[in-house]
């Protein structure tokens, strides 16, 4: 309610302002107002006014809602106010479309330093962990340059194969070839992981001070365990209002939607 407020009371100062400097430029519209929600926020953080930040930073997001700068702008406005569950959803968001945001991970370790709950992860192979990593820390769209670099690759050691002039190129093009092709059917692989791990959201944060984990779907179930702001959880199935979620332990339970939010 007080973000509606001070939102009100920014637009009652900040729209007379605006008509009154030039006619063509009272209205803004598109990236003219994305741009100007943004310079105005970062204006009011510099100040130390985080709340109007925070609303300025969502109207932009309202309009662009893939722009990892706003997202990493957001956190640090949230984490200046001390809402550390929201701040560590919007730097997760920051890296889902910007994965090597080196500001954007140094921020999010701060910030589940600051969290209450200490969960040790499951072990995996190290094959599992490499192959995921690459998954998440290279975007779908680098993964398609480097696709298609392949497949171009694989197309020209065919031509080199095909019609080479002797039979040291051909040779040369018939090694080529075949690395390339396995390379790109692991690009293809990577491909397919990167894309759907951008496109699920299938991982939460939890955004309530302190939550309870069922063992079903009910309130009168059994309590399995106590999580708090920040954790971050993957969600399995949905049902009714409840989420069955998963923790870093391999531990499921159940908890309201309304407790997380995806990223």
């Amino acid at each position: 309610m007080k973000r509606i407020y001070i939102l009100a009371l920014y637009l009652t100062l900040a729209i007379p302002t605006m008509w009154a400097q030039e006619k063509d430029s009272c209205v803004l519209t598109g990236m003219d107002a994305v741009n100007a929600w943004v310079e105005d926020g970062n204006r009011h953080y510099r100040m130390g006014n985080y709340d109007m930040a925070i609303s300025l930073y969502g109207l932009a997001l309202n309009s662009d809602n893939s722009n990892a700068d706003l997202y990493y702008n957001l956190g640090n406005a949230y984490y200046r106010t001390d809402q550390i569950g929201l701040a560590i959803l919007n730097y997760e968001r920051a890296l889902r479309l910007r994965p090597n945001m080196s500001d954007a991970k140094e921020n999010l370790a701060l910030a589940n330093s600051k969290t209450q709950d200490r969960i040790t992860q499951l072990p995996r192979l190290f094959i599992v962990r490499w192959v995921d990593w690459l998954c998440t820390a290279v975007t779908p769209h680098a993964w398609r340059i480097v696709w298609l670099v392949l497949l171009a690759v694989v197309a020209a050691a065919a031509i080199t194969l095909r019609w080479g002039q002797n039979a040291t190129l051909r040779k040369a093009g018939l090694t080529t070839g075949i690395v390339a092709a396995i390379l790109l059917l692991a690009a293809t692989l990577l491909l397919f992981g990167a894309t759907s791990h951008y496109n699920s959201h299938n991982e939460a944060i939890v955004m309530e001070q302190t939550i309870t984990v069922k063992s079903s779907p009910e309130q009168q179930s059994v309590d399995k365990m106590l999580l708090h702001e920040g954790t971050k959880v993957d969600v399995l199935e949905e049902l009714s209002g409840w989420y069955k979620i998963r923790i870093a332990d391999g531990t499921t339970g159940w908890c309201s939607s309304a407790s997380i939010e995806r990223i």
